[in-house]
């Protein structure tokens, strides 16, 4: 029996960036953009009812909307460095009782649907509000994870964020877990990678298109797939490899805070993800 379809998902995407102006529209294999790709990803998602494009009010953003319209997805608008405010007002119009909310990151261009479709599965056999990946030092690799809530904790984060936690939603749920039933999820082995799999560089970008270009199988390469291709070829992760992160789970939190999470850590459960990829 297939899931039901109870995921909103918001993807915020703009296209003035300070490291890679225009990045979202950047063409890959002179097909479609990147945000197209990711768009695609999405519609692979057994779990997913609805698709939300969230850009700033400026006409700058209108080949964004243009392509998300042409696929046949929503487009809302709002202030450009309020993302949280661009969601809310998605999850205002077109979520629907059930739905879980989902905050798409459009420059991980190799987001997995199959991640997203086990992550629902398992909040709703546990009743969680929200899953975390059980790390201790390092994210997973872009696209292993989905940032997925339930309605309450998205009303949590649209009200309670301060000015500073409005542009990068969840970091108000980070300094907030005790607040919720969460579990942890234990990632298969071949999620746990130092590979750079977003958009932010020209190096980025060439990598982005060495590896779509390399997949000859049916619909867009899964993310176990990709990581194959890096184990394998690792001069294909020399590319960007050079390339600092600038924001992330492990960078953007005090030490204090992340000693926190740990202890929060040791009260929740844990479930194996047996992501396919």
């Amino acid at each position: 029996m297939s899931r039901p379809a109870n995921v909103l998902a918001v993807a915020c995407a703009r296209i003035t960036s300070e490291r890679m102006p225009g990045k979202m529209m950047a063409q890959v294999l002179g097909s479609y953009p990147v945000l197209g790709h990711v768009l695609n990803r999405l519609e692979q998602s057994e779990s997913m009812r609805k698709i939300v494009v969230a850009t700033p009010e400026s006409e700058l953003n209108a080949p964004i909307w243009d392509l998300a319209t042409s696929m046949g997805h929503t487009v809302v608008v709002g202030p450009e460095h309020d993302v949280v405010a661009r969601m809310e007002k998605a999850v205002e119009r077109h979520a629907v009782d059930g739905d879980l909310i989902y905050r798409v990151m459009t420059d991980q261009p190799f987001l997995d649907w199959n991640a997203l479709d086990s992550e629902v599965s398992i909040m709703q056999a546990q009743g969680w509000d929200f899953v975390l990946p059980l790390t201790f030092s390092e994210d997973p690799v872009y696209g292993a994870s989905a940032h997925l809530w339930t309605r309450r904790v998205w009303h949590a984060i649209a009200n309670q964020s301060r000015n500073d936690e409005r542009e990068h939603p969840g970091m108000w749920l980070r300094r907030h877990l005790g607040k919720f039933n969460y579990g942890l999820l234990d990632l298969p082995h071949w999620a746990y990678r130092p590979y750079r799999l977003e958009l932010d560089t020209e190096d980025d970008l060439k990598l982005c298109n060495i590896l779509y270009g390399t997949w000859t199988g049916q619909g867009p390469p899964p993310l176990r797939w990709v990581v194959q291709q890096l184990d394998r070829n690792p001069s294909l992760a020399m590319i960007n490899g050079h390339v600092r992160e600038r924001t992330g789970t492990y960078t953007s939190f005090t030490k204090a805070e992340i000693e926190a999470w740990h202890r929060d850590y040791a009260e929740r459960s844990v479930v194996w993800s047996d992501v396919a990829g």
